[in-house]
């Protein structure tokens, strides 16, 4: 079977990297993004409102001076941030070296916004169709007094918690199950199967950090995962509810949505001959053979 080709997307003007307005020789170019989500409405394109996706395209195009539609490994909602997002598109533009491009492309970004790395990689990745599991954390800050410089990254939550239920309760989520409960109240789709790999909830005295990995995710679905154990850990309800709204299906059975603001996408796992090139292709290294970033 071909490996899958970018989906094509409406675009206004002349989108490079869709419904094959260019053919090869052409770069398909990955980045790894992080961003501070507070001034967003989340990752995808939307009119007359900021998005990661619309800055980021922008500030490519004007550097590689064609128009280009950037491919996101997740849609990220309004005010979650990311530490580990990551988008490709492709490009005719031979000239720009990837560190300079990178350097560039930060410069014209926004602060809230940084290109950690940038490699070129086999034509047929798809930042989200490649992608096999992504793993995101939600930060809890715990103190009376909330930390006014962790405030847009934190959801600040003081009253005592039951880290041991709200773990074994984490157990209970792995594995594949129907998340439907968990999901929008809206959820359109019927196929509402997910597997979940791993929930850790990390312990400091200032945070409580509940970190779900797995091979896919629905809409606010981490986000009420963490408000569902948020709710087990006040004692509302013990450990084996996660057994009860698994197998209800009904997202009135689950807890409230956690706030935005302490959600991040921290990385996304690929097959690694999605992102492997041959020795041609591969990207520039530095002295010590490492992939300059």
């Amino acid at each position: 079977m071909p490996p899958p080709a970018l989906p094509p997307r409406p675009r206004l003007g002349h989108d490079m990297t869709d419904a094959n307005p260019i053919s090869p020789p052409f770069r398909n170019i990955k980045l790894v993004l992080a961003y501070d989500g507070t001034n967003y409405h989340g990752w995808q394109e939307q009119r007359g409102v900021p998005t990661v996706q619309q800055e980021l395209e922008k500030a490519a195009s004007r550097i590689l001076g064609h128009p280009l539609a950037v491919h996101g490994a997740g849609r990220t909602d309004a005010g979650v941030h990311a530490a580990g997002q990551v988008a490709n598109f492709r490009t005719p533009n031979f000239s720009i070296p990837l560190t300079n491009f990178r350097r560039a492309l930060n410069s014209k970004l926004p602060d809230d916004i940084a290109v950690r790395s940038a490699n070129e990689v086999p034509a047929e990745f798809h930042a989200s169709i490649s992608a096999i599991g992504k793993t995101y954390c939600y930060r809890i800050f715990r103190r009376p007094l909330k930390d006014v410089l962790l405030s847009r990254v934190t959801c600040h939550y003081w009253r005592p918690l039951d880290v041991e239920v709200m773990r074994r309760a984490g157990v209970r989520l792995l594995g594949k199950h129907d998340f439907r409960a968990f999901a929008y109240s809206a959820e359109q789709r019927e196929n509402t199967v997910r597997t979940i790999t791993g929930c850790q909830i990390e312990e400091t005295p200032e945070e409580l950090r509940i970190s779900v990995s797995g091979t896919g995710f629905l809409y606010k679905m981490v986000r009420n995962i963490a408000g569902t154990l948020i709710e087990i850990g006040r004692g509302r309800w013990d450990d084996r509810r996660i057994d009860v709204i698994l197998a209800s299906r009904d997202r009135s059975y689950a807890g409230p949505t956690a706030p935005a603001l302490g959600l991040c996408m921290m990385h996304v796992q690929y097959p690694p001959n999605a992102i492997t090139l041959p020795p041609s292709q591969r990207p520039e290294v530095d002295s010590t053979g490492e992939a300059l970033p």
